[in-house]
């Protein structure tokens, strides 16, 4: 788990500093209450605003935990009125991946088509030699994602789409391309048309976190 501790200055200039990175036994409650308590106390930080967690149930025991034992000593500031705020970058993360499930085939065939491209140094080139014929550049439009971080789906959705036309002249002139049910459809590439025009109000909200 790593603390993260934000506070204004006496010239209010908003700073940002990381306090510790510790192991929890386990994701209880009461476990990670305690790991957040003894890091504070280690800092002498005594007085508490608010809390950003995501939205576990056992975070919410880890902060019941901290009001009661910050409460006790007067540590809390507007007696906890907003002690416990919900991260909102969890909370885009849930929206979106819950909208990726509606486009799991798309994504899957469009991801199948950039890790073709890529699995290979002659099959990269023929690529960039179509693309080049096309007048279109390849710069970031092979970029893999990772399952666990929606934005990188994004960012390879958004990537390909620029190459589509390059994407499609592979198909005709390379024989040993996908097996056809895993070849991206006009409609794959109209889902994620649509679907980078959504991800990208999250994306730009998530940088200006």
């Amino acid at each position: 788990m790593v603390i993260t501790a934000h506070f204004i200055d006496d010239d209010w200039n908003l700073h940002k500093r990381i306090l510790n990175f510790c192991q929890v036994a386990n994701h209880k409650g009461d476990t990670i209450g305690r790991a957040i308590e003894k890091c504070l106390e280690g800092w002498g930080i005594d007085r508490l605003f608010t809390v950003t967690v995501d939205n576990a149930s056992s975070n919410d025991v880890a902060i019941a935990y901290l009001v009661k034992k910050f409460k006790g000593r007067n540590g809390l500031v507007l007696d906890g009125e907003f002690i416990h705020i919900r991260c909102c970058a969890h909370i885009l993360n849930l929206i979106v991946s819950d909208a990726l499930k509606d486009l799991h085939v798309s994504i899957i065939r469009i991801r199948n088509a950039v890790k073709y491209v890529r699995s290979s140094p002659a099959r990269l080139q023929i690529f960039k030699d179509f693309a080049k014929e096309d007048k279109m550049s390849t710069k970031n439009c092979l970029t893999m994602d990772v399952p666990t971080r929606w934005n990188s789906t994004f960012t390879m959705l958004d990537g390909a789409i620029k190459c589509q036309k390059t994407f499609e002249r592979l198909e005709e002139h390379d024989p040993s391309y996908l097996p056809k049910d895993d070849i991206p459809t006009t409609e794959d590439w109209d889902n994620a048309k649509v679907f980078v025009k959504f991800l990208k109000t999250f994306s730009e909200s998530l940088e200006a976190q």
